[in-house]
């Protein structure tokens, strides 16, 4: 399979290198402001076609091996209006120019004109750092998955996407996902999604997080509490939410597919005002589908307005308001039944696909909403602040059934949860950041702090048990239990818990080829669970921690398109309970990381290919271990290491745009425990993932705006449950393929995922019982219009 996938890419790269070496010519060139003073990062591109570069810290570039003829240059950068020029390039000559930008503030709509030339690569990304700096100068493995790629594979939540990044799966039908070996799960690392760098999640850990608001999504690879604080130690996604624009846009989605899918989202944007300071972004969304298991049903209505001011080329304010409403039956995605032999073994195959361990009584009601103010100010052309205040709020009304103890002749015991809970965090960012020099050395610096305050206000929940069931033949006439029938298990409690975290940071070249990244970040924890009533069955929960997170990182560049990079990062997380009942205190989770790798983009710097190794050590995961006394005693694992390997490439090749990612992932435990051996391998923890989308653009003829696609995912076979190293899910391998038709304003999309209908499973929650199904044959018809 690996040999496979490497030997397509190896094929496309050399026949794109043999077709740029004949009839061609270069170009170079400077980009200055008026002020005379050289702009990094610029755009280069040709209209059109997939040539593109960018300016170096002198504001010079060079393009290589262009065809010969006549072309429409675009020279972009963010905060400069975009300017065009035609240009001839003649066959072996090198053109020369130069050019001034001037200042203006329509920088998403430059944005917007670079991302279609080169719809899978981006080279930019300011999350890991908080500063806008070439991935290629960043020392940690960033992955950026762009909106056409987005729209290419008809992904509309996270889960969808996420088997598009190198190393990451989605382990079911939540909001839980694997990432270097680790599973970011929301209870336990509320912090694994930000969004537009600020914590803040806007779902909650039941649910596939939505995408009809995001432009781009980053993965953040291995710990990212230098300024971030706490999250999972696989690493950090990212949003990028769709922004208002200086120019007028319109835009309609429809969609229809397998499973009584229906979607439609409608997109405006543009300015309120004459004078164009004001700008406005609307974004609503509706989905109603559907499965191709029994009885569930979802429902999603979305709703993003956001409002920018721009006081002044320095100043601008912006405001983004998130709802997202969601009404399902069986609000957890539990998958379905897995069936244990005589001997110990386990039967994938054995239950059909169509039954579900729910009740069909089961429903699940979410309110999310989020508001989330923006303010920035340039003082000069070195100093800039950022102040952010995010405010989220997620109330949950559900009730579930769920599989209790073995199935026995198929048949199983149930339990029923009756769960009320009303959530919120409130966020508060700011931070400077200065560019200054002493000597020969050159400092980005950036200095802030944070207020984290979240919790819940209510959390009332009820486990009673339910009747059991035939799993072929289920009767649900009992569901749900009466409600004479006392709870064995309550909760009935608050949790507000304080955050301040300060940090700074300075990036330091010395000269153009080394670089040099360091980090220090001290946060402080300060929780406190309090009960409601007699009911609650912890009465109390105290948390008190605090520590410092350091990273350092370097990076050599010993060409402007090639760097190599070293890094180290350390980050600990407050455990999510204490409680005496369920075992505890316990000790802080602590992760260390130790990362080498190296980027480059050739092919005129269209396509973007990384290669990263890494250990990351583990200490103090908190994991279930329930007794017949106490089915929620917890314990910390002393330790785990994840080790491994990941190669990525993205970008343009002609007309080809190709993802393709391999990722060797080593997860085990360092010692025996009560969960297991000295390296057994962790939960979810595939050793290898491989992925591949390429999709091929016909620009000339009859047939001009006709794209084809097809890609694959595969996943080796994984532990299911730490405490049994025999339950392992089997390895899969999954086709899909796409194909759509541009056509002036309007775009026709087809998608079928999983072409060959493999049966297969993608993940365990917490027993052998089930697991995360992955969904069978299934399609996708899309039709967008561009209204303006």
């Amino acid at each position: 399979m690996k040999i496979k996938v490497f030997s397509i890419i190896f094929l496309f790269l050399l026949n794109a290198k043999l077709f740029a070496q004949s009839g061609t010519g270069s170009l170079t060139g400077n980009i200055v402001s008026f002020q005379e003073e050289p702009i990094s990062g610029a755009t280069i591109q040709f209209q059109n076609t997939g040539i593109r570069t960018k300016t170096d810290s002198r504001g010079n570039f060079s393009l290589k091996a262009i065809p010969a003829g006549t072309y429409v240059l675009i020279v972009s950068n963010v905060g400069y209006t975009a300017t065009k020029q035609n240009l001839i390039i003649s066959e072996g000559k090198t053109s020369i120019i130069n050019l001034q930008l001037s200042k203006s503030k329509q920088e998403l709509q430059e944005v917007v004109i670079s991302s279609i030339k080169n719809p899978y690569q981006v080279k930019n990304s300011g999350s890991s750092t908080r500063m806008d700096v070439p991935l290629l100068s960043t020392p940690q493995s960033v992955q950026v998955v762009s909106s056409q790629a987005l729209k290419d594979r008809q992904a509309f939540t996270l889960n969808e996407i996420a088997g598009t990044f190198t190393g990451m799966k989605a382990n079911n039908g939540n909001g839980s996902f694997n990432m270097r070996g680790f599973t970011a799960y929301s209870p336990t690392d509320a912090s694994f999604l930000l969004y537009n760098g600020i914590r803040g999640n806007l779902f909650l850990w039941s649910q596939q997080p939505l995408l009809y608001n995001v432009e781009s999504v980053e993965l953040l690879r291995g710990p990212s509490g230098a300024l971030f604080s706490e999250g999972a130690p696989g690493g950090v996604v990212n949003f990028i939410t769709k922004k208002p624009m200086v120019q007028s846009s319109y835009g309609v989605e429809l969609s229809l597919g397998s499973w009584n899918f229906r979607r439609a989202s409608l997109d405006l944007t543009g300015p309120l005002s004459k004078n164009k300071k004001l700008l406005y972004r609307a974004i609503i969304g509706y989905d109603k589908s559907k499965s191709f298991r029994d009885d569930q049903n979802k429902e999603n209505i979305f709703f993003a307005p956001s409002l920018t001011y721009l006081f002044s080329d320095q100043t601008e304010l912006n405001l983004e308001v998130n709802y997202a409403y969601q009404k399902t039956v069986q609000q957890y995605d539990n998958g379905t039944f897995i069936r244990t032999r005589p001997d110990g073994t386990f039967d994938f195959n054995y239950y059909p696909d169509h039954l579900t361990v729910q009740s069909p009584t089961d429903y699940g009601k979410t309110h999310n909403s989020s508001a989330t103010l923006t303010f920035n100010h340039r003082f000069n052309d070195r100093l800039k602040m950022t102040a952010v205040q995010r405010i989220v709020n997620n109330i949950l009304d559900y009730t579930d059934h769920i599989p209790v103890g073995k199935i026995k002749n198929d048949s199983i015991s149930r339990g029923y949860q009756d769960w009320e809970t009303n959530r919120f965090s409130l966020q508060t960012t700011a931070y400077l950041t200065y560019e200054a020099k002493t000597g020969p050395l050159k400092h980005q610096l950036i200095g802030g702090a944070d207020y984290n305050r979240y919790g819940w206000t209510k959390n009332d929940y009820q486990y009673k048990p339910a009747s059991r069931i035939s799993i072929f033949n289920p009767d649900y006439s009992n569901d749900p239990p009466s409600a004479s029938i006392k709870a064995e298990e309550s909760d009935d409690n608050k949790r507000i818990t304080n955050l301040v975290g300060l940090y700074l940071q300075d990036q330091i070249s010395f000269g153009k080829q080394l670089k040099a990244l360091l980090s220090l970040r001290y946060d402080s924890y300060r929780a406190k669970e309090t009960p409601l009533s007699i009911r609650d069955n912890k009465q109390g929960d105290e948390l008190q921690a605090s520590g410092l997170i350091p990273r350092v990182g370097l990076v050599y560049l010993p060409a402007e398109n090639i760097s190599i990079y070293g890094t180290y990062l350390k980050s600990f997380n407050p455990q999510t309970s204490n409680n005496v009942l369920a075992g505890g205190p316990f000790p802080t989770r602590k992760a260390t990381q130790y990362e080498i790798g190296y980027k480059g983009d050739f092919f005129n710097q269209q396509l973007s290919t990384a290669v990263s190794l890494y250990q990351i050590n583990y200490a103090n995961i908190l994991a279930p271990a329930p007794t017949e006394e106490n089915s929620h005693r917890q314990a910390a694992i002393d330790g785990t290491r994840s080790r491994g390997i990941e190669f990525t490439v993205m970008g343009t090749l002609q007309n080809f745009n190709v993802i393709a990612g391999y990722a060797y992932n080593d997860h085990t435990i360092l010692s025996t425990s009560a969960f297991g051996k000295k390296g057994d391998r962790f939960n979810n923890a595939p050793k290898h993932m491989a992925n591949v989308w390429l999709k091929y653009n016909l620009r000339t003829g009859m047939v001009k705006g006709l794209g084809l696609a097809a890609g694959l995912r595969y996943v080796s076979d994984q532990v299911g449950l730490i405490s049994n190293q025999n339950f392992i899910f089997p390895e899969y391998t999954v086709l899909d393929a796409a194909i759509n038709y541009r056509r002036g304003r309007y775009n026709l999309q087809f998608n079928a995922y999983n072409l060959t209908d493999k049966h297969y499973f993608t993940g365990s929650r917490s027993g052998t019982v089930t697991g995360g199904l992955g969904e069978p044959f299934n399609y996708r018809i899309g039709l967008s219009y561009q209204i303006k």
